[in-house]
């Protein structure tokens, strides 16, 4: 999996957010991670997206289970919302 940057008409259709890549320029040590970072609401959203390899869609296809990882640096866990398409889930909120 890689993430990917958000294309300007999804960008069009969220609510007011900024657009920023975490962990920018910490290569080796993290991949950079382009999000997009809510304004308003106190859950501070923050959403990222994330491309499959074929090879991935097909093990995912043929009944294969998604992991997820966090790094909590000894903080609390951080909830998660994993979605398939991003209209799905945030419509447009204000």
């Amino acid at each position: 999996m890689e993430p990917k940057h958000f294309d300007d008409e999804d960008r069009d259709f969220l609510p007011e957010h900024q657009y920023v890549v975490l962990a920018k320029n910490q290569k080796p040590k993290y991949r950079e991670l382009p999000v997009v970072r809510f304004m308003q609401g106190p859950e501070y959203r923050v959403i990222s997206r994330w491309t499959l390899t074929p090879e991935e869609r097909a093990r995912i296809a043929a009944g294969e289970d998604l992991y997820l990882e966090q790094l909590t640096f000894g903080n609390l866990f951080q909830p998660i919302l994993p979605t398939v398409g991003l209209r799905d889930f945030c419509p447009k909120d204000t």
